[in-house]
């Protein structure tokens, strides 16, 4: 059973974006960050943002608050819409997928 709260989140990023957080090749980016009993998922971007600036540049406006239309956020296999989605809790076990929008038909 996986207690809520505190503890750690798993990070993944896929390739496309791996170099911006000093990854060099093409391998997915799989990380643990930590986080807090009250922690949402605009504050674990945040907290991630001050190690790597990429979290800033490339994913969230931290500003606005915003996702950037380029990138998809996934917790735990449902997709994060932009805005008032980033306000969620986020939990010890919970995974974090980060990963370029995709388009077309």
């Amino acid at each position: 059973m996986v207690e809520h709260g505190a503890g750690k989140v798993r990070v993944e990023i896929v390739p496309w974006l791996t170099q911006s957080f000093g990854q060099k090749g093409s391998s997915r980016l799989v990380m643990e960050e930590e986080v807090g009993g009250e922690d949402t998922l605009l504050d674990l971007l945040s907290s991630m943002n001050a190690r790597y600036p990429a979290v800033g540049e490339v994913i969230v406006d931290l500003k606005s608050g915003r996702l950037f239309a380029h990138v998809n956020v996934v917790l735990n296999d449902t997709l994060v819409a932009n805005g008032a989605a980033l306000d969620q809790p986020i939990r010890c076990g919970d995974t974090l997928t980060l990963l370029p929008a995709y388009v077309g038909g």
